[in-house]
C-alpha cells in the first residue's frame, strides 16, 4: 500500500469500526471508581522525577509536550508540565463534543430518519406525488436500513410512485466539510463530506482483488452499488511480491468521481475495506433507497433530487439509531469523525433550530466549558472532530472536561464509552503486559505530528487519576521506530501512574 494510504490509515489510528461488540466488556471491567488512600507528598515527588525522566526521551526531541494528571477524587495535584501551553487536540476535541452533546441532549437522544410521501397510498398502490428519505443525522444509517425502509412501503401496498424520491437533509446546513480540513485528506474515510443524510458513514466499501495476471486491471468489488458517483479502476495487476502503490484519489475537475489507482500484487489477497468518502452522500442515499424501492416492486416515475419534505407529508417508516449512550460508544471507541460533525451541527440545531450550523453547535459548547470551569477563551473551535488544523485546546482544560464528566450524572455511560488498554477501542491492542492494561480508559487522537490521549487511570492503592497527554511538532512519526518508540514511551508514562 502507497504512502498516501498508509499515511492516512495513521493520521486515524483506531478508526475503523469497532463498536457495539465491544460493549461487552463493559460488564467484565472494573472502572475507575472512588476509594484508595491518599497520595503521600513523598510518593508524588517520585513519581514526579519518574515522570520527568520519561518526558526526556529521545523520541520527545524537540517536540511539544503538555501533561497534566491530578487524583480524580480529591483533586490532588500529581504532576504538571505544560498545562496550560495550547495544543491542536487531534481526536482529543472528541471529548469537548461527546461531553457536550451527553450533557445537553442527553441520554435518550437518538438520531431519526423518516421516508414519507406526498399522500398514503390509493387502492390500487399508487403515491400520487413524491416519496421522501429525510435525514436526521444518523452517521450509521445503513444500505440494510434503507431496504427495510423500501420493504415497509411495499408492506403498504405501495407500487407505484408518480413522482420522484426527494432527499431532505435541511436539518443541517450545507457546509460540508471543516474549516482548516487538509484537501489531501478529503478522499478518504476520516474526512467525509458532512451532510444530515448519510449512509454508511459517509463512504462505500471497496476491496482490490488482483487480476489474472501481471498488467491486467485488478478487481473490485463495491457495495452498496450506487449510481451517485463514478468509481474510475485505474489500479493494475503487478508482479508477485511487488509493492502495493494502490491509493484513492479525488479529481477536482471531476467532484462525482473516485480514482483507485496505483498497483496491486498478483499473490495478494483481497484487500480490506478500503472505504473512499463518497462525494455527495445526500444523493448516494436517494439513490441507493431508489434502487431498493425497485427492488421490492415500486415503480418510480422520477429521477432522485433534493428539497424538503413537506410537513403535512404522510410518515410511511421511520428509524430511531442507538440512544445516547451506545452512540457515544460508536463516537469514541473508533474515533468516527463524521459522528462528530453530527453532533455539533445536532447541538446547533437544539441550539437556533434547523438548519443546524457549527457555529450554532459552538455556543453551546461554550456554555458547557463555563460550566466546567473553563474560560472558553482558551479554546479554539473549528469542528466536532479535532480533524481542523485551527482547534486548540490546553492540557488543563481537557483534564477539566473530564472532571465534569466524573462529577456529573453520567459518569457510567462516559467511563463505558470510552477506549480501555488493551481491550476496545483504539487502545485494544495497546499496553499490554503492563501495569496500564485494564487500567486506562482514554480518548487517543493522532494526526500528523500530533499524538495526544486523556482520560483517567485507575490506580493499584489511591484511586483514579484524571490526566491529559498531548504531544505536538512530533517528528517521531518520520522516523524508524518512531511509533513503536512513543507507544512504549505513552504506556510506561501511564503505567508508572497505574502502578501506584
Amino acid at each position: 500500500m502507497n504512502k498516501a494510504i498508509a499515511l492516512c490509515l495513521l493520521l486515524a489510528i483506531g478508526t475503523l469500526p469497532v463498536r457495539a461488540a465491544d460493549m461487552s466488556s463493559v460488564a467484565t471491567l472494573t472502572k475507575p471508581a472512588p476509594g484508595g488512600v491518599p497520595w503521600r507528598a513523598a510518593q508524588i515527588a517520585a513519581l514526579q522525577r519518574t515522570m520527568a525522566k520519561l518526558l526526556q526521551q529521545p523520541t520527545l526531541r524537540g517536540a511539544q509536550v503538555g501533561l497534566i494528571a491530578i487524583d480524580t477524587v480529591r483533586k490532588t495535584p500529581i504532576f504538571s508540565q505544560n498545562a496550560d501551553q495550547e495544543f491542536m487536540p487531534a481526536s482529543n476535541f472528541k471529548l469537548l463534543v461527546g461531553s457536550t452533546a451527553l450533557t445537553i441532549l442527553g441520554t435518550g437522544f437518538s438520531y431519526g430518519t423518516t421516508a414519507g410521501a406526498d399522500g398514503p397510498p390509493a387502492a390500487d398502490g399508487t403515491i400520487a406525488g413524491n416519496v421522501y428519505l429525510q435525514g436526521g443525522g444518523d452517521a450509521l444509517l445503513s444500505a440494510k436500513d434503507l431496504d427495510d425502509a423500501a420493504a415497509a412501503l411495499a408492506a403498504q401496498n405501495v407500487r407505484r410512485v408518480t413522482g420522484a424520491v426527494i432527499t431532505d437533509a435541511t436539518r443541517y446546513d450545507s457546509t460540508r466539510y471543516g474549516y482548516g480540513w487538509s484537501w489531501d485528506d478529503l478522499p478518504y474515510y476520516y474526512a467525509p463530506v458532512v451532510t444530515a443524510l448519510e449512509l454508511e458513514d459517509g463512504i462505500v466499501h471497496v476491496y482490490f482483488s488482483p487480476g489474472p495476471a501481471a498488467g491486467a486491471p485488478a478487481k473490485l468489488r463495491i457495495t452498496p452499488q450506487s449510481s451517485a458517483f463514478v468509481i474510475d479502476n485505474q489500479l493494475m495487476t503487478g508482479a508477485p511480491k511487488s509493492k502495493d502503490t494502490s491509493e484513492i484519489l479525488r479529481p477536482w475537475n471531476q467532484p462525482a468521481t473516485i480514482v483507485i489507482a496505483g498497483s496491486y500484487p498478483l499473490d495478494a489477497k483481497e484487500s480490506g475495506d478500503v472505504r473512499p468518502a463518497v462525494p455527495d452522500p445526500e444523493s448516494y442515499a436517494g439513490d441507493v433507497f431508489a434502487r431498493a424501492l425497485a427492488g421490492h416492486g415500486i415503480a418510480v416515475a422520477g429521477a432522485v433530487r433534493s428539497a424538503a419534505m413537506p410537513k403535512t407529508a404522510t410518515v410511511l417508516w421511520s428509524k430511531h439509531s442507538e440512544a445516547m449512550p451506545q452512540l457515544l460508544a460508536d463516537f469514541w471507541y473508533p474515533s468516527d469523525n463524521l459522528m462528530g460533525e453530527m453532533f455539533l451541527r445536532e447541538l446547533g440545531f437544539r441550539s437556533k433550530g434547523a438548519p443546524g450550523t457549527v457555529q450554532n453547535g459552538i455556543m453551546l459548547e461554550d456554555r458547557f466549558l463555563r460550566s466546567a470551569g473553563i474560560d472558553p477563551a482558551t479554546v479554539s473551535i473549528s469542528d466536532g472532530s479535532g480533524l481542523s488544523q485551527y482547534d486548540r485546546i490546553t492540557p488543563r482544560d481537557l483534564l477539566l472536561i473530564l472532571q465534569s464528566d466524573w462529577n456529573g450524572p453520567n459518569r457510567d455511560v462516559v467511563l463505558n464509552a470510552l477506549p480501555v488498554a488493551g481491550v476496545r477501542g483504539s487502545l485494544r491492542n495497546s499496553y499490554k503486559g503492563t501495569a496500564a492494561e485494564k487500567n486506562v480508559f482514554a480518548k487517543t487522537g493522532s494526526i500528523s505530528h500530533v499524538r495526544t490521549i486523556s482520560g483517567f487511570v485507575r490506580t493499584k492503592t489511591h484511586g483514579p487519576v484524571t490526566f491529559s497527554f498531548l504531544i505536538n511538532q512530533w517528528m517521531g512519526e518520520d522516523q524508524k521506530n518512531g511509533a513503536a518508540d512513543l507507544a512504549k514511551l505513552r504506556g510506561a508514562v501511564l503505567a508508572a501512574i497505574a502502578s501506584q
